[in-house]
């Protein structure tokens, strides 16, 4: 690739992403220019980029940037389906996303996770199954940390854990993945993407770059994914937890065991993972897949997965009140989620669903609901696009904010029974992001065991 300082630049979009794409360029004497719809809400750190050098150019795109630049590096949230991208790809621009731009500076090796739930688990857990094997593991992408930030630390022994999200891979061209996950396959973004089948194929571009000498693993439990094995170039490795593989991590008598070459290693007790949920079963059969193909000796992992407790925000326990336990799944942001966090308790959930609708069918949620819930609380502005959908199954209220949606689950609930914020919806009708609506949701939870008398309890 031709030497930084020689090229023009421009950056769309004016998040981490973005503000890390254009410091990274400043800092080897890049041209840039960096355009954002928005003319307000950005912070220091943007006008910290103007005062080293770079052009603002905010509340707007001018098309005459993309097509005078000689790269356009697009922020994952920017749709590539804008008419000024679409301009400088006619007149021959090169148009990356972060990932791709940022491989070409990258020499350790990269594995990349993604599907449509479980990304960040997976992310963390395989950076620590590699950390605490003495690897040098850095989980980075999606997760948070773009991936643009790990240039200046590059070595050759680098493990970069890469969450990837489908809108991070529609931006790819060369980037290749040593190691490439595809966790599910399930209906989400149906606001951005035409159809499902779009969606599914922004996932396996994953695969599309890799050799025969790289690694693909695979939920063999998931149709669509598994539908990806036939064409792929790279060494396949499957994990599932309903069946036995002969290549990857599977169940064999209670034990998460690793299947290699006919022959069997048991890792750890199923009953001894402590995470809720058969989906983050998945996760860490996933995850033990991945740290097997990276060396990690299988004593290592058992020490290792013991000892983890899950990310935030993902069926997190938040306290306890009369005996009816509350646990916060604000990450559950999409219809699939939802219900695998649903199944993941017996029968009697008060189930809050609700948030910014993205055109998830929620109706494919009755079955689960059906089996496991005991009542339903829908709010936020979803909140009536649930109710046609669902109907009532179970006792439903219609709430408008949080504090009202746990004060209707706490009437509804009694005791021996969980409410479960799982909410199938983006959170941006009334939040910045999943973790401020959780965070608003524990707090919630808290004020009613400070105002409780009984033994109640905050985690």
């Amino acid at each position: 690739m031709e030497p930084v300082s020689s090229l023009r630049y421009l950056v769309v979009g004016a998040g981490r992403s973005g503000i890390a794409l254009v410091r990274f360029l400043l800092d080897l004497g890049g041209q840039v220019v960096l355009t954002d719809v928005r003319t307000e809400g950005h912070g220091a750190e943007v006008m910290e980029l103007s005062r080293r050098g770079a052009r603002l150019a905010l509340g707007g795109h001018d098309e005459a940037d993309f097509t005078e630049a000689d790269r356009v590096l697009v922020s994952p949230g920017v749709p590539l389906t804008l008419p000024a991208i679409q301009a400088a790809r006619v007149k021959g621009v090169k148009v990356w996303g972060e990932i791709e731009f940022a491989s070409h500076f990258l020499k350790g090796k990269i594995i990349g996770i993604t599907g449509t739930n479980g990304k960040s688990t997976t992310t963390s857990l395989t950076s620590l199954l590699l950390s605490e094997a003495g690897l040098d593991a850095v989980a980075c992408g999606n997760l948070g940390t773009p991936l643009i930030e790990m240039a200046s630390l590059d070595s050759t022994k680098k493990h970069y854990v890469v969450e990837l999200s489908s809108f991070q891979l529609e931006g790819v061209e060369t980037f290749r993945a040593d190691v490439a996950v595809l966790l599910n396959v399930a209906p989400d973004h149906q606001d951005r993407y035409p159809d499902h089948a779009a969606y599914r194929a922004a996932k396996g571009r994953i695969f599309e770059n890799q050799r025969a000498t790289d690694a693909a693993v695979l939920n063999r439990d998931d149709p669509q994914t598994f539908a990806f094995a036939p064409g792929l170039k790279a060494r396949l490795s499957q994990f599932s937890r309903k069946v036995t593989v002969t290549d990857g991590a599977c169940v064999e008598s209670g034990m998460v065991t690793l299947r290699r070459g006919g022959s069997s290693r048991p890792i750890l007790p199923v009953a001894d993972i402590p995470l809720v949920g058969v989906h983050n079963l998945e996760n860490v059969l996933a995850s033990i897949t991945i740290a097997d193909l990276c060396g990690v000796p299988a004593a290592s992992m058992a020490r290792t997965l013991k000892g983890f407790k899950g990310l935030p925000h993902r069926i997190e326990l938040v306290g306890e009140v009369g005996s009816v336990r509350y646990y916060n799944d604000s990450k559950a942001t999409n219809v699939a989620a939802a219900a695998r966090s649903l199944e993941s308790f017996p029968r009697g959930v008060i189930l809050i669903l609700g948030g910014k609708d993205k055109g998830g069918d929620f109706a494919s949620l009755l079955p689960a609901i059906r089996e496991r819930a005991a009542g339903l609380v829908l709010m936020g502005k979803a909140r009536e696009a649930l109710a046609a959908q669902l109907g009532a199954p179970v006792p439903t209220r219609k709430v408008e904010t949080m504090a009202q949606a746990v004060a209707a689950a706490r009437e509804m609930a009694s005791p021996g029974q969980v409410v479960l914020l799982a909410p199938a919806c983006t959170s941006f009708d009334a939040y910045h992001n999943f973790e401020e609506r959780g965070e608003d949701f524990r707090r919630k939870v808290q004020d009613l065991v400070a105002g409780s008398g009984d033994a109640a309890r905050v985690r």
